[in-house]
């Protein structure tokens, strides 16, 4: 009679994650539902709880994409982004602009323009892989999100 409540109870355990078992590709999951979510308008009556700000989608975006680099699979397309994004820079067209130079023009656009949501998210995502990518103090807000995710269990 009790036997469900007993498998159910072998199953959770509280150990040492905080939010039970999820991986990168769980998290990046997760974090592109939330983006959606946060910045697609709902049609018809539904009604929207949260709407996500520009400065709060770019966080979004930014974590995102660090998340999309980490689970591998099919979330490379992010990286691929940057990537592409990078070599319009950095292809000779602009002299020799290098990967911080391509990270300043984005930090740039986010600081000084006010995007829409959906627009914020998108480059935060394509900050992610190139700051990724540059280094130096760029790689911070990299080694942010991983050192928080592996701190909280998450992956």
């Amino acid at each position: 009679m009790y036997e469900h409540i007993q498998l159910a109870a072998e199953s959770f355990s509280v150990g040492d994650k905080i939010v039970g078992t999820v991986g990168m590709g769980g998290l990046a999951t997760a974090l592109t539902v939330g983006m959606v979510a946060g910045i697609k308008e709902p049609k018809g009556t539904g009604k929207i709880r949260r709407k996500l700000e520009s400065s709060q989608a770019t966080v979004l975006g930014v974590t995102a994409g660090t998340c999309y680099m980490a689970a591998g699979s099919i979330w490379t397309v992010g990286g691929a982004l940057s990537d592409g994004f990078a070599r319009v820079f950095t292809g000779g067209g602009f002299g020799t602009a290098g990967l911080g130079g391509v990270s300043l023009i984005l930090g740039m656009v986010m600081y000084f323009r006010e995007a829409k949501p959906s627009a914020a998210a998108f480059t935060g995502v394509l900050a992610a892989g190139v700051w990724a990518q540059a280094g130096g103090i760029w790689g911070l807000p990299q080694a942010l999100v991983l050192t928080g995710v592996h701190a909280v269990g998450m992956a």
